[in-house]
């Protein structure tokens, strides 16, 4: 019975498939573990040597003009049939079901601006601009299932079946970029884009290939979810990385800023996961429930509620925010296009002090939001506050007549 039961084990798949490894190890298993970041550049970016000989050897001032035309003539012809696709779009203002999931926007972060509320509090908000987004790709379900391991897991997920829709951001000169990356470009009819990035769509949701996305494709008031990179600190201590307190100040040599002892009694190891010194930030991190509060329609530029993750000059992913209480119950579908633009009718006779509308930026506010075209908030004696804790001067003086 045991020999039956040995024979049965070693024939199985299991084995096989792990003597299939031990013999390409040479004999030796080893454990393969992900990585938790990468620091290589993009594989459709030349390397930089051959970037610089191709820029500067090779091509005379007339090739290179004739190719500078060129290129503008392409980019104005993809501008030309982008816009013609956002037209032909069908788009109307619906209710959003919770099982549809939309597009996003890759954005960028430029920095942090406070704005003011009618009452005069301060909220610290980051601003985020939506740079020539436009949609390079759409995969369905069944050929992202087939073609990768990412979709064999996210194609069909609980939510039902997820169509892979791929955005580009910032347009940039062609021939910096292989003929390989650029195909992908030319099949969307778009400019060559800097940065890529890919959602989640459900099949009522799906944009148009070639499809120019706005800054409206989100409202003011509601919550998104922002997904980037997080800043890289580099090569950092403990008390830097994971916040340790350090060795104690007296009676200590040259380890003040040491994690200490990093052993365990028996194991005469380290365990996987230990807390040490160590490259610090570049992670992907999400955070969820931002409020939009502003909006800069003629600058593509939206003030978001709050912090984001990334340095200044990052890329982020922008969705909208699936949290039950924050989710979007009725907004553009898929997207935001010309034809939902509503034409605001100007006074003829503007208030005294109050700056034309032809002077300033087309933008939406949230209504809790001080406009610094409006009169200037005035406080009373009334709206003053007395301090919570007690006057230490008052105290420092009796004890000192004591």
């Amino acid at each position: 019975m045991f020999r039956s039961l040995v024979t049965s084990v070693t024939n199985s798949p299991a084995c096989e498939f792990a003597g299939r490894i031990l013999s390409a190890n040479g004999g030796h298993i080893t454990q393969q573990r992900g990585r938790r970041r990468t620091l290589t550049p993009v594989p459709w970016l030349p390397p930089v040597n051959e970037h610089v000989k191709k820029s500067s050897v090779g091509i005379s001032k007339v090739t290179k003009t004739l190719l500078e035309t060129v290129i503008e003539k392409e980019t104005q012809v993809a501008s030309t049939f982008a816009n013609h696709a956002s037209h032909q779009a069908a788009t109307s203002i619906a209710d959003i079901p919770a099982s549809s999931r939309r597009v996003g926007l890759v954005v960028r972060k430029i920095g942090m601006l406070p704005q003011w509320t009618k009452e005069g509090g301060r909220i610290l908000c980051t601003i985020l601009e939506v740079d020539e987004n436009h949609v390079v790709g759409i995969t369905s379900p069944d050929s992202w299932y087939k073609a990768s391991a990412i979709g064999k897991r996210k194609a069909f997920n609980r939510h039902g079946p997820m169509w892979r829709v791929t955005v580009g951001a910032t347009n940039q000169d062609p021939t910096n970029y292989t003929s390989t990356y650029r195909k992908k470009f030319t099949r969307a009819g778009v400019p060559v884009k800097e940065t890529l990035g890919c959602f989640l769509v459900t099949e009522d949701a799906l944009p148009l290939l070639g499809q120019p996305l706005d800054a409206r494709h989100f409202e003011v008031g509601q919550y998104v979810t922002a997904t980037g990179k997080t800043i890289d600190w580099g090569f950092q201590g403990g008390m830097h990385r994971w916040g340790m307190r350090g060795q104690p100040t007296r009676r200590t040599t040259k380890s003040h800023r040491r994690i200490g002892s990093v052993g365990s009694v028996g194991d005469a190891r380290i365990w996987p996961g230990k807390r040490m010194p160590g490259h610090m930030g570049y992670e992907w991190k999400t955070v969820s429930g931002l409020e939009i509060v502003r909006i800069n329609i003629d600058k593509q530029v939206m003030y978001v509620k709050g912090s984001v993750p990334g340095d200044m000059g990052e890329k982020l992913l922008l969705k909208d925010c699936l949290q039950e209480e924050k989710r979007l119950k009725s907004g553009p579908m898929p997207t935001w296009t010309p034809s939902l633009e509503t034409i605001e009718e100007e006074p003829e006779c503007p208030e005294e002090g109050v700056v034309p509308k032809n002077l300033l930026f087309k933008e939406t506010f949230s209504p809790k939001l001080f406009r610094f075209t409006s009169p200037s908030i005035v406080y009373s004696d009334a709206d003053a506050k007395k301090a919570a804790g007690r006057d230490k001067t008052k105290a420092k003086i009796a004890k000192v007549k004591k």
